[in-house]
This record gives C-alpha cells, sequence and structure tokens, in this order.
C-alpha cells in the first residue's frame, strides 16, 4: 500500500512551498482554494500511514474538520449561498480548526517519533551489550574463567600483527584422570580451578593464561617479564606443593619460544611445547 513515505519527493516539495507561499502570499480565492484542496489530498495520504490507534482519531478528526472547511470556501464562491447563515457564521472557522489539529498530530507525531527512537537506541544498547556478552562468553572457559583454546588463537593474530616475542608453555596435569576416577568429578573441577588460580597469582606480570583442554593449560610468557621462565616455573611448583600431594598429582610443562618469525603458524608452536611437554612427563616416569 502506498504511503506517504513513498510520494515522489519532488512533487511533495513542490505541494509544500505551495501551502507556505500561499500562508505568506496574498492570493486570490481560486490558488486559496487549490492550496486547500492539496493540503486535504495530503491530510488523506497521512491518513494512510501507521500512526495507531492512539493518532487515528485525532487525524480523522483533522481530517473531518478541515474537509468542511474547504467545502464551506467552495460554497462561498456560489453567489446563491455567499449569505447562507452556515457560510457567514462559520467564515474560515473549520478551516483554522482543521489547521491547528493538523499542527497538534504532528507534534504528537513528532514526539511519538522521538520517544520510539530512545526507545530503539536503548535496545540497540542491550543488543550491544549482550552481544559483547555472548562474544566475551564465547572466548571463557566456563569452569575457571579463564581464557579458552579460541581466545588463545584470537591472541596469536594480535601477537602476529604486533610483531610480540616471548615463551609459550604447555602445562598438563599428570594423573588428573586418577582423580576424577577416586574422587570424582566434583573435586576433579575444584582442583582445576585451583590449578588456575595458583597460574593466575603465580604468573609474570603482563602474561596471559588460557585453558585449551581438560587439564591443559597454556601461559604466554612475555619477553620483557624480570622473570625468567624457569623462575616461574619454581614459583609455580612451590605454589602448588600442597595440591600436588593432597591430590597426589604433578605438573608437566613444555615451553616454546615465539616470535615474528613463527606466530602466523601458532598450531606449531603449541605442537613444540606439547612435545616438550610431553618429554618431561616421560622423563618423570624414570626418576
Amino acid at each position: 500500500m502506498s504511503t506517504l513515505s513513498q510520494l515522489p519527493t519532488r512533487l511533495t516539495m513542490y505541494v509544500c512551498v505551495g501551502i507556505l507561499s500561499s500562508a505568506l502570499i496574498l492570493a486570490n480565492a481560486q490558488l486559496e482554494i487549490v492550496i486547500s484542496i492539496l493540503t486535504l489530498v495530503l491530510i488523506i495520504l497521512l491518513l494512510r500511514e501507521d500512526f495507531g490507534s492512539e493518532m487515528r482519531p485525532w487525524m480523522m478528526l483533522a481530517l473531518g474538520t478541515y474537509a468542511t472547511g474547504v467545502v464551506s470556501d467552495l460554497l462561498d464562491e456560489i453567489p446563491e449561498l455567499k449569505s447562507h447563515w452556515f457560510i457567514v457564521s462559520t467564515d474560515n472557522v473549520f478551516m483554522h480548526i482543521g489547521t491547528f489539529l493538523i499542527c497538534f498530530c504532528f507534534i504528537k507525531l513528532i514526539n511519538q517519533r522521538k520517544e520510539l527512537i530512545i526507545k530503539l537506541n536503548k535496545q540497540i544498547q542491550i543488543a550491544r551489550q549482550l552481544e559483547g556478552e555472548l562474544s566475551q562468553l564465547a572466548l571463557e572457559d566456563d569452569l575457571t574463567g579463564l581464557m579458552n583454546r579460541r581466545a588463545l588463537f584470537r591472541c596469536f593474530d594480535r601477537m602476529a600483527i604486533e610483531n610480540r616475542r616471548g615463551v609459550l608453555a604447555y602445562i598438563d596435569i599428570d594423573n588428573f584422570k586418577q582423580v576424577n576416577d577416586r574422587l570424582g568429578h566434583k573435586p576433579g573441577d575444584e582442583l582445576l580451578c585451583t590449578i588456575s588460580r595458583a597460574l593466575i597469582q603465580t604468573a609474570p606480570a603482563g602474561s596471559k593464561i588460557y585453558r585449551i583442554g581438560g587439564d591443559e593449560f597454556v601461559v604466554l610468557l612475555p619477553e620483557d617479564s624480570k622473570d625468567s621462565p624457569q623462575d616461574w616455573l619454581n614459583q609455580l611448583y612451590d605454589h602448588t606443593q600442597a595440591t600436588r600431594v593432597t591430590f597426589n598429582i604433578g605438573l608437566s610443562v613444555g615451553l616454546s619460544p615465539y616470535y615474528p618469525g613463527n606466530l602466523s603458524d601458532p598450531d606449531a608452536i603449541l605442537a613444540k611445547a606439547d612435545r616438550a611437554m610431553y618429554q618431561e612427563k616421560e622423563h618423570k616416569k624414570y626418576l
């Protein structure tokens, strides 16, 4: 269905200019009638817009009042009816009232649009907030709150652009399966959270920590860290001493450097650290 918004822009501009001209420039009666009829047509077109149930009665009243004024003007041009009591007593009253109602309706419509824009902006803000939260959830591990594997690979992309250097530490919990088998999954989950907190508390400033699998963690140690990777590992072992004894577990760690030359292949960096971690795990079996 055609609406006012679909009217030709040029035609709408001509009609609006004509209405303004009739209001500001003295014109003969015939021109006033033409302008009045065009205005009436525009009101009818406006009624085809979706204003909602609240505004439609007001628009109908404005249309009826203005139309009565237009009819009165047309009858006024007939000599036999010029002196009729209705024509004499109403003399442009209906058109003035109709014009007032049209202005009233436009003010109400503008306020409605403003309220709608405000509501839409609020909805957009809420949607953006939810989008941000969902995006964050997609990058976080549900159990520990650490960043996940997807977040790790995004970090590799950023570091490749920024030409970062450092060391990747691949950490695996020895005998974690036995913890789940002996004590159940809830104590196993608590153990994962305890190790996560230990990594957070001991990691050098600027490090990034990820849980990338069941009992596997990755720590990105920046090049400019004051502590060497071995110093950090010593702190981590000391910090988790009681936990490792209580749960009869160990920590196996493999290190792999990252730099601008290999950041474009994060799988290779992880694979190298993974091999180093398993070598340490195998070495422990012979001690």
